[in-house]
């Protein structure tokens, strides 16, 4: 398996309705290492690191909605260099 990385940005009403932690259970299931953390400007980050089709997975489901409660306005993301973590964590 090639591991990539993947960085995104998420806008739109995504933090206070349960996104970080949504996204993290969706990570964890479809093993995914990385982290989601929330951002000043009340976006989120996600870094993860899988192979393509796990990535895939992961903005195919962000770009359907993502989980529900969030809304999610807009995208944004670029592929980024693969840092050896073992998890995907919440990061506060």
């Amino acid at each position: 398996m090639i591991k990539s990385g993947i960085t995104i940005y998420v806008y739109g009403r995504v933090q206070g309705v349960g996104f970080r932690y949504q996204t993290f259970r969706w990570a964890k299931f479809n093993k995914l290492t990385g982290y989601v953390c929330n951002l000043h400007d009340g976006s989120v980050k996600i870094v993860a690191y899988g192979d393509s089709e796990q990535l895939n997975k992961l903005t195919h489901w962000l770009e359907q909605g993502g989980p529900p409660g969030a809304r999610i306005d807009n995208l944004s993301f670029h592929t980024c260099a693969v840092e050896d973590v073992a998890d995907f964590i919440v990061r506060h």
